[in-house]
């Protein structure tokens, strides 16, 4: 008998349970809002470009180097109306990423481009933060309006130079990622976005979201050689006839000397500040760049096998005279000896400096010559054949080698 009341219990309690998942479930259903936003305009595609001034950019040297920056862009290019009494946020994001590797250097993600060894990095620039933006579908808060506004990308932009770059000549197009301004509702989590203003779209197919203004990152970049120039170029240097005794090791010393052309020593890392045309940077303030070339440096690179880098000595051309090498010294004939006091040291660079004091030993100023108007820039040099263990045989005795002069 005492089961009975036991029994009614229970149902009780099953009931009002059912009665309380019933009424969540309807909850939450209730507070789903549909949000239609009208507007004027949308501005999907297009690239976002800069002009950069002239650059004579470093080799990377397996390290990161801020070649330029934008900073505080704006690109005012959409107007939502969304008329829901309630606020709409604007967040930013990234797509159409280039392939290639996404590094992060000095807290800042820095992402492919078009070109090997240059690479772009982005940041808001609502909040004064300068919060990275994301990769879609993850997207970093640009701001909060009520109803109705214009919707901007905001955000500021570098070039980096990376390992593996190669110094490029003449003007370089560089492409990269696109930004992307997009609407959401303020209460992401229940509310959506039905009707999209005219122009938008949606990206995957994303209901919460409008894409209003989406920008390709370009940058034209004016590269000025990094690399000198001979003078004279593809120098000969006559060598003149060698006849050969037991008594003599080597020919006389001839000379070799060589004189440079280089460009002007622009440098890197310029600026563009607060741009406010919707497709270019054109109408920002520009800095100069800040960072200064250094000192001009020398390599000499034999075309044929070296015998000792140390002592400047390579192997002639095939086909012609044997029991002979080449050997190279820095400075003039008068000043050489059996033992050369300074040999060239094939494959290893030398500051320019040091052979010639007309040259800068510290950072070129910006647009700086290397070589002041009216002063001597040539390199002195001198060449002379030397014996090996070969036997001797008569012949033609060639040789070519490359003179390497770089800002890098």
């Amino acid at each position: 008998m005492d089961m009975q009341p036991m029994t009614k219990c229970k149902k009780k309690r099953i009931c009002i349970l059912s009665i309380a998942v019933l009424f969540l479930l309807f909850a939450n259903y209730s507070f789903a809002v549909p949000k239609n936003c009208r507007g004027t305009s949308s501005s999907i595609g297009g690239d976002y470009t800069t002009t950069t001034s002239n650059v004579v950019a470093p080799a990377s040297n397996e390290n990161y180097k801020l070649l330029y920056s934008l900073d505080n862009v704006t690109v005012n290019a959409a107007y939502a109306d969304c008329r829901v009494a309630e606020w709409v946020t604007t967040v930013q994001t990234l797509i159409d990423i280039p392939p290639g590797e996404i590094v992060t250097y000095n807290g800042e993600k820095i992402y492919p481009t078009n070109i090997q060894g240059l690479g772009v990095s982005i940041t808001e620039a609502f909040t004064g933060s300068k919060m990275d933006i994301p990769v879609w579908p993850e997207n970093v808060s640009a701001g909060n309006k009520y109803d109705n506004y214009w919707t901007q990308l905001k955000f500021n932009l570098k070039l980096w130079i990376m390992p593996g770059f190669i110094p490029q000549t003449g003007t370089t197009q560089v492409t990269s990622f696109t930004v992307v301004s997009l609407i959401r509702p303020y209460d992401v989590v229940n509310d959506y976005i039905q009707t999209c203003p005219p122009g938008s779209i949606r990206l995957d197919g994303n209901n919460k979201y409008c894409a209003q203004v989406t920008r390709r990152i370009a940058f034209s970049v004016l590269f000025q050689p990094s690399t000198c120039e001979l003078l004279s170029g593809n120098q000969r240097v006559d060598m003149g006839t060698h006849h050969d005794t037991p008594v003599t090791n080597s020919s006389p010393w001839v000379d070799a000397t060589f004189q440079l052309k280089c460009s002007q020593a622009w440098g890197y890392n310029g600026s563009i500040k607060n741009p406010t045309n919707i497709f270019n940077a054109d109408n920002g303030v520009r800095g100069a760049n800040t960072v200064g070339n250094q000192p001009i440096k020398i390599k000499i690179a034999p075309i044929n096998p070296i015998i000792d880098a140390l002592q400047g000595t390579f192997k002639l051309d095939l086909g012609g005279a044997k029991g002979y090498d080449l050997q190279l010294a820095w400075g003039d004939p008068a000043g050489q000896g059996n033992i050369p006091t300074k040999p060239v040291q094939l494959g290893s660079w030398i500051n320019a400096n040091i052979l010639n004091s007309n040259y800068s030993n510290t950072t070129y100023a910006i647009g700086a010559n290397a070589i002041p108007v009216g002063a001597d820039g040539k390199i002195k040099m001198s060449a002379r054949y030397i014996r090996n263990t070969e036997d001797v045989e008569p012949g033609v005795a060639n040789a070519n080698v490359e003179v390497i002069a770089t800002y890098n």
